[in-house]
């Protein structure tokens, strides 16, 4: 980093209300959609968090910025009603500008945000052992728990239709009609594989819209890799990355989670063999979920558990589809046959928890009762 960054990017942070003197601002982290800095300060003063938030991605940054806001101080709030030992750890605080804004807007129309760093934690990159699904269970299950009673009203939706199945539909049934690089006849096997349980995908999204599943609020990149520990004690400390909390169904969460999580291998992973279903990391993550959220979820949210695994699992599947037959206009790709890749092993992970479906059932039953 030459001089020259070093100090506009001192001149950002000085925007905000910090403590101290500043006295470098060094990339951190390994990102891929913010850019993220280490705001260091002088003897015991604390450090900070300074970002670039994408723009691009998220239209709406004053909206996103107020919706972490609001959820931070409600978990905050939660945490000095409980008065939690750990509070000073426990809370993550957006810092604003002199001038009262969650965010300063540059010259170039970039959006920069600062909040506190965490001292003394860490978070892990992959679940290694089923036991650790549970922690991880416990860490958004909790988070979901203290945002149950979020008052002011719902949270802005910062990507639109994020999730809505009519929405991807749509998107596909576009990229077919136009096949704009000639791949269709290609993909034949897997447009079956999604056509054959496109009705069975609208479930979560009809029960919704007919008011029988509630809305939440929803962390919505539900990865082992957003849940802060202690570097000491291993405790949870936060759910951190909130740009993509906003109103959602627990299903996007819990199905994510486990989308990720109990896949044996990358979604990138070539030989579709070797992708099975981790039925461990789901009981112990189901588990853990569910201890924290058992008398929070309605009868029905915790009956859909396993199918939001297949639903959150085949949307991804069906948004790499789309994206290959479209000619690889959203996702990046290391090479032409990448989303198509991607898209067969999403599906054959769809198929495995199928098979693993009555499983997966009992495994949520047990926890209930536990």
């Amino acid at each position: 980093m030459t001089s020259t960054d070093q100090n506009l990017l001192k001149s950002i942070a000085g925007e905000f209300k910090t403590e101290g003197e500043i006295i470098s601002v060094r990339p951190f982290g390994n990102g891929h959609i913010n850019d993220t800095f280490l705001i260091e300060t002088a003897g015991e003063k604390p450090n900070y968090i300074l970002q670039r938030k994408n723009h691009l991605i998220f239209k709406d940054v004053p909206a996103m910025m107020e919706n972490i806001d609001r959820v931070c101080k409600h978990i905050e709030s939660k945490l000095r009603k409980a008065n939690d030992p750990l509070l000073g750890k426990k809370t993550i605080r957006q810092i604003s500008t002199h001038d009262a804004k969650l965010y300063f807007k540059d010259e170039k129309g970039n959006f920069w945000t600062v909040m506190n760093f965490v001292a003394n934690s860490k978070s892990v990159e992959m679940i290694e052992k089923p036991e650790m699904a549970e922690v991880a269970g416990i860490a958004f299950g909790r988070f979901q728990k203290q945002l149950a009673d979020l008052p002011g009203g719902p949270l802005s939706e910062t990507i639109k239709d994020f999730h809505n199945i009519y929405f991807r539909i749509n998107n596909f049934e576009k990229a077919k009609a136009s096949n704009p690089v000639g791949r269709l006849a290609t993909v034949k096997a897997e447009v079956e594989e999604i056509e054959s349980r496109m009705e069975k995908m609208k479930t979560l999204q009809k029960l919704a819209d007919s008011g029988k599943l509630p809305i939440r609020v929803t962390h919505n990149d539900t990865k082992i890799n957003n849940v802060l520990f202690d570097k000491d004690t291993d405790e949870i400390l936060a759910v951190i990355d909130l740009d993509t909390v906003m109103p959602g169904l627990v299903h996007f969460d819990f199905g994510d989670a486990m989308r990720t999580a109990a896949n044996t291998v990358e979604e990138d992973e070539t030989d579709i063999s070797k992708v099975k279903f981790n039925l461990e990391v789901f009981r112990y993550f189901t588990k853990g979920f569910l201890s924290e959220t058992r008398d929070t979820l309605t009868p029905q949210e915790i009956e859909l558990l396993p199918h939001s695994c297949q639903f959150m699992t085949y949307i991804m599947a069906l948004r790499f589809l789309t994206d290959y037959i479209d000619g690889d206009t959203y996702y990046k790709i290391k090479h032409p046959e990448h989303n198509i890749e991607r898209a067969r092993n999403q599906i054959k992970l769809v198929q495995e928890m199928e098979k693993s479906e009555q499983k997966m059932k009992e495994v949520v039953n047990a926890a209930i009762k536990n």
